[in-house]
């Protein structure tokens, strides 16, 4: 069955195709792209530009892999699965069995795989909540996701754009990876509990009454406690658990009175270790689902690909294809000191969807008047800024801070527009490359404007 959902290594193959596509000929992309779209069924655009990309990766053998290696997305996340299983799995047994005397504390227990497990879970929540508003939240410098993945795609830099997904995946596997672990310790407590004999104990170099743990351990069997009574704590059977230096001797009665921590226990690990990963990964899951293809689509340069796919074969001389930008995109135009001039702006069939009162000129009075006209006109709803500036001129900083204003927008695109008769330098392109990649923008391509 065909895939119709992209997945982070699709997304790295579209970006390397697009930078391929850069330094072919209009003609033959409008050509090739046309030709794919009409044996096209997909409605949906993350489907259409997903089988385009099949398509042209099937017939072009430098656009197969990244890297030939064995390290792949799929394969990291099946060792890391079964490593999170091992892993947990191993950690239990070592806790139980290497306990002196098969005397295991219920305080280490519950830290290390209920406690440590649960604020990991509320960290991911916060930072998903964080990814999912559009925030960048704080995360470790070292990364072992951000490495892992550079060993997979040699060239970050094509993720650039799409933050958010790498957010939410790692996210996605990390609950997944989490709720793995906690199952293997699962496993690993039922097997040791059926096969060796050890018992639960309780102490603390703090005074901690048994009056204090029987309303904690209340108070975490709470969700439980009226569906499996069984697994909630008697006070009795705390209060002869705590654990005393004199405790040398337990006969067959106690052991098996104290082993009723158990059921409480393993609640405790399925309630608030296993069920908040599973549904963190269920809510990332639906997440990545939207961001991988909003970003799919989303990605600079793939609006002209699906234009190019629908619309039919123009001769033009400039890049621009009729239909690049949907109809149903609201569109803003700002003409950076008179790049376009007074009666030009629909000289350009980029700017031809572009209502005639979404067009205004900046630039040229001071930056505060400027930057006031910017507030009034983000103001209104916009999802795509198109920015129409002078080539030949270089990037200002007044740009920049006019442009954040706009800093609520979804997507922009910067238009140096050439010397008529000149193409635009590689040098130039480069140096409004380098200065939209400082733009607050989540989405932010630069194409250049030739005159027709």
């Amino acid at each position: 069955m065909t895939r119709k959902i992209p997945n982070l290594s699709d997304l790295y193959q579209l970006a390397r195709q697009l930078e391929r596509d850069k330094d072919a000929s209009v003609k033959a992309l409008r050509v090739r792209d046309h030709k794919i779209g009409l044996a096209c069924e997909a409605k949906d655009d993350s489907a259409r530009l997903l089988y385009w990309l099949r398509e042209v990766c099937a017939g072009n053998t430098a656009a197969q892999s990244p890297r030939e290696s064995w390290l792949t997305e799929p394969a990291a996340a099946y060792m890391a699965r079964v490593l999170a299983v091992l892993l947990g799995f191993c950690g239990m047994m070592s806790l139980l069995l290497t306990s002196g005397q098969g005397l295991v504390n219920v305080f280490v227990f519950v830290f290390i795989f209920v406690f440590l497990q649960f604020a990991m879970s509320c960290f991911a929540a916060w930072t998903m909540v964080k990814t999912v508003r559009g925030n960048t939240p704080v995360v470790l410098p070292i990364n072992p996701a951000k490495l892992m993945l550079s060993k997979i795609y040699p060239d970050l830099r094509y993720f650039r754009e799409v933050q958010g997904v790498l957010r939410i995946a790692f996210l996605r596997y990390g609950q997944e990876i989490g709720a793995l672990f906690t199952v293997g310790a699962m496993i690993g407590f039922l097997l040791v509990l059926a096969m060796s004999n050890f018992t639960f104990v309780w102490g603390s170099t703090f005074q901690v009454s048994a009056g204090l743990v029987t309303a904690v351990t209340d108070f975490l069997a709470w969700p439980w406690a009226s569906l499996l009574p069984t697994a909630t704590m008697d006070p009795q059977v705390i209060a002869d658990s705590r654990y005393h230096p004199a405790l040398t001797r337990l006969s067959h009665a106690d052991i098996e009175r104290m082993r009723g921590w158990w059921p409480f226990l393993f609640m405790s690990l399925a309630c608030y270790a296993l069920l908040p990963r599973v549904l963190l990964w269920v809510v990332s899951r639906f997440y990545f689902t939207r961001f991988i293809k909003a970003s799919f689509t989303g990605y600079p340069r793939a609006d002209l690909v699906l234009a190019r796919m629908r619309a039919p074969i123009v001769e033009t001389q400039g890049e621009v294809g009729s239909g690049s930008t949907p109809h149903n995109v609201r569109l803003f135009l700002l003409d950076w000191a008179q790049a376009l001039g007074d009666d030009d702006v629909h000289r350009f069939e980029a700017f031809a969807a572009v209502p005639p009162g979404n067009v205004i000129s900046a630039g040229i009075g001071s930056l505060a008047g400027d930057i006031e006209q910017a507030a009034k006109a983000a103001g209104a709803p916009i999802d795509q800024l198109l920015v129409a500036v002078k080539s030949w001129e270089p990037p200002l900083a007044e740009l920049a801070d006019f442009l954040a204003e706009f800093s609520r927008v979804g997507s922009c695109i910067v238009y140096p527009l050439a010397i008529p008769g000149r193409s635009i330098t590689e040098d130039k392109m480069e140096d409004w490359r380098n200065f939209a990649r400082t733009l607050p923008f989540p989405v932010v391509d630069v194409r250049a404007l030739e005159d027709l």
